[in-house]
């Protein structure tokens, strides 16, 4: 019979962090999140689409898959920028994935992560696709002044493949409940009904025993989310689970909605312990949806993310789009500017045209050669690695939603020669713009360029390089045995 399993898992988390303490100053009457000390946070351009692109850079990365070699992806969230339009579609745009690549998303629920992977590897099993790309984002928050306003901000993405590492084996469900959080149609923040012990003992723990139970046989260890890092203790304990080691994890980045068990298990897998544990969502209300997964050696773990910084609750409400500003004058999307934002590039993939004659290579792509005025181009994916050539700081005029001062320059290809080929136009985001210098190494990053008319424009921005880590193992604060 046919297995399958996870070849390798990136996340990403974004380097904003709200403290809980900055929340209470503002609302000293409402209780946070269980254990949790501050909460990460998308930036101005970010969203899940250019987080979910992060994650997925990061595991492609360290199991050394090419774009050509994903057959589907599967995308999760609660947090798309859409109510119709496909999310799944703008993450394979961005990496490049063939036009033929299956897609599915999967919104509107927590469960949704772990129930992508599940259908990930039965479609695995049944041959349909011999590489899946499961990825699981979400930057949820609640309303202003409630104890679920605080929600975290991340994605993981996991290749699912055969005679992977990981054997994904049984998985179940379990109905139960009715809804305690719910986030209304038209609305952008999470409703909590208040009634904190209900949810945890009435629905959170008889519906991660059901699931568990039905598990054969009972798993070592259990990744189990989104829950704040107190409830998960209970659930531990009730449940009859040892601890939980992803505490700490949680406790400094928040509830990551559908991507939180998923973000749990990376840990667990990276150690090799070679035990079958198991994944499980939960959602008060729903219920919860679990697999086992069994990993005779440790898992390829990487986590991509950049160094933390603090913000206040009134940058907090700006990047959530509750507090806005003065609007610039329309359009001001940088089309023509960024790297992979003009209007006719459909690849999305930072496509660029390379001269046959004289070998310049030129983003956007360009039907005249700039160098030696050749028109026998080839279209090709451009590297994303480069150097500062030139740059300036702008203080007055700033690319909506993003306060000034932004950063924008001119950026060389690693690798690429030429007297105007080989380099890019690009707007610089999470840096330092004391630091910035000519000469310093830069990655291009997936982000937000603005939008028209609710539509999200999408293009390429440069980012001082950041190293990703490899993952920390269970023993190291990621695990809970059972």
């Amino acid at each position: 019979m046919t297995t399958a399993g996870i070849q390798g898992i990136g996340t990403y988390v974004p380097p904003g962090r709200l403290p809980v303490s900055e929340l209470r100053r503002h609302w000293p009457g409402v209780a946070g999140p269980g254990g949790v000390t501050s909460v990460s946070v998308a930036g101005f351009d970010e969203d899940v689409v250019t987080m979910g692109v992060e994650a997925s850079d990061a595991v492609m990365a360290v199991t050394g898959i090419e774009a050509g070699d994903i057959d589907l992806l599967l995308m999760a969230t609660c947090s798309s920028p859409y109510a119709e339009h496909s999310a799944a579609a703008e993450v394979a745009r961005a990496l490049g994935l063939a036009p033929t690549a299956g897609l599915v998303d999967l919104a509107g629920s927590v469960l949704g992560g772990v129930q992508a992977v599940i259908a990930a590897a039965d479609a695995v099993r049944a041959g349909r696709v011999g590489r899946a790309l499961v990825v699981v984002s979400d930057c949820r928050r609640g309303r202003p002044g409630t104890a679920v306003e605080a929600l975290g901000a991340g994605s993981v993405a996991l290749v699912v493949s055969r005679d992977a590492p990981a054997v994904i084996g049984a998985t179940s469900s379990w109905r139960h409940g009715v809804p305690t959080r719910w986030r209304p149609d038209g609305a952008n923040a999470l409703h909590h009904y208040d009634d904190t012990r209900y949810e945890l003992l009435g629905l959170v723990v008889p519906a991660v025993s059901a699931a568990l139970d039905a598990l054969d046989p009972r798993p070592a260890f259990t990744a189990v989310g989104p829950l704040d890092p107190r409830s998960r203790s209970t659930v531990h304990r009730a449940v009859g689970l040892d601890g939980d080691g992803s505490a700490a994890e949680m406790a400094v980045i928040g509830d990551l909605g559908s991507a939180g068990p998923l973000f749990a298990l990376a840990g667990h897998l990276s150690s090799g312990s070679g035990e079958t544990g198991a994944c499980v969502a939960v959602e008060p209300g729903s219920g919860a949806a679990a697999f086992a997964v069994h990993a005779t050696v440790a898992v390829p773990a990487v986590d991509r993310r950049p160094a933390s910084a603090n913000i206040d609750y009134i940058e907090y409400l700006q990047r959530a789009g509750v507090l806005e500003g003065p609007v610039p004058p329309a359009p001001i999307v940088p089309h023509a500017a960024s790297p992979g934002a003009a209007r006719d590039d459909a690849g999305g993939s930072l496509a660029g045209s390379r001269c046959v004659a004289c070998g310049s290579l030129h983003v956007p792509p360009r039907r005249v050669c700039a160098d030696c005025g050749g028109l026998d181009l080839a279209l090709e994916r451009a590297p994303r690695e480069g150097r500062v050539v030139t740059f300036n700081v702008q203080h007055v005029v700033a690319v909506h939603p993003e306060p000034a001062p932004v950063a924008v320059g001119v950026v060389r290809l690693e690798g690429e020669g030429g007297e105007r080929g080989g380099q890019v136009s690009a707007m610089f985001c999470d840096s330092d713009l004391g630091a910035l210098v000519v000469g310093a190494p830069v990655e291009l990053v997936y982000r937000r360029l603005g939008t028209e008319d609710g539509l999200v424009k999408y293009g390429w921005k440069a980012r001082a390089v950041v190293v990703a880590g490899t993952r920390p193992p269970a023993a190291a604060g990621m695990g809970a045995g059972r």
